[in-house]
């Protein structure tokens, strides 16, 4: 999983993935809900006059965000449909501007925070992306990310084979990328979650759900035998369980 991997989802995919499932994206993200209220303890209060959210998504993080002024606020992600549906539950301030786009694509500029909530995974080049974020920001600007490890859905790895649609890097490989970008780690937290579900086919519908299933092309019967084999291996009396790898991180651009 560390490596490249050669079947990493396409930018199309992707948009038409997440724009799909966006009207059910914030009943199923519980996971990515919890992960936005825990980085938004890591925001400076007050915040910087120039703000940037990386895979706003529908929102979930943006909400935090709200709740100081901010004289810029830029919003941006990959899935037109996600953007649409932020648009029209959230109460924006008139100095919001909306960019959809790869944000690896992007030219972002003079930004004093920029911020990403379980978006990095995503990156098919985060090396590159945290350099060019660096240059994006002024000063001593700050970088606050959360995504996640290698450990996620390891029993989905266990149970059968399967193509991930992301990579996900250690922390030692993310605090190697991070520095050789120019940035500084203020605060690194790791996490480790297990969720229950009532069912193998209750967590694979809440991953599809989120635009994120970890299934691709299984072979005839392949689900069937997927979910029996997951429900004789990770069933409890609480129901089956996921394991998800969380990383909180809060960088400081360096000289």
């Amino acid at each position: 999983m560390n490596s490249i991997n050669k079947h990493l989802i396409n930018d199309e995919s992707l948009i038409d993935s997440f724009s799909k499932h966006a009207k059910s994206y914030d009943r199923y993200a519980q996971l990515q809900k919890s992960m936005a209220e825990r980085m938004a303890s890591l925001l400076p209060i007050p915040l910087p006059d120039y703000v940037l959210e990386i895979g706003s998504g529908t929102g979930l993080f943006t909400r935090h965000l709200l709740t100081q002024p901010i004289r810029q606020l830029i919003l941006n992600d990959i899935a037109p449909g996600m953007l649409e549906i932020l648009n029209n539950s959230l109460s924006l301030p008139k100095n919001t501007k909306i960019i959809s786009g790869n944000a690896e694509h992007i030219d972002f500029e003079n930004m004093d925070l920029i911020c990403a909530n379980a978006v990095f995974q995503w990156f098919r080049k985060p090396q590159e992306t945290l350099k060019k974020l660096n240059q994006a920001l002024k000063g001593k600007g700050k970088l606050i990310f959360s995504t996640f490890g290698p450990r996620t859905l390891v029993e989905f790895r266990e149970a059968a084979s399967l193509v991930s649609p992301i990579n996900l890097y250690t922390n030692e490989t993310w605090t190697k990328m991070i520095h050789n970008s120019g940035f500084a780690i203020k605060n690194c937290d790791v996490e480790i979650r297990k969720i229950f579900f009532p069912s193998t086919l209750t967590l694979l519908k809440n991953l599809q759900q989120i635009g994120a299933a970890p299934i691709r092309m299984l072979k005839t019967g392949g689900l069937r035998k997927l979910i029996r084999d997951y429900d004789s291996k990770f069933s409890t009396s609480q129901g089956v369980y996921a394991t998800w790898e969380l990383y909180y991180f809060t960088l400081v651009r360096g000289n």
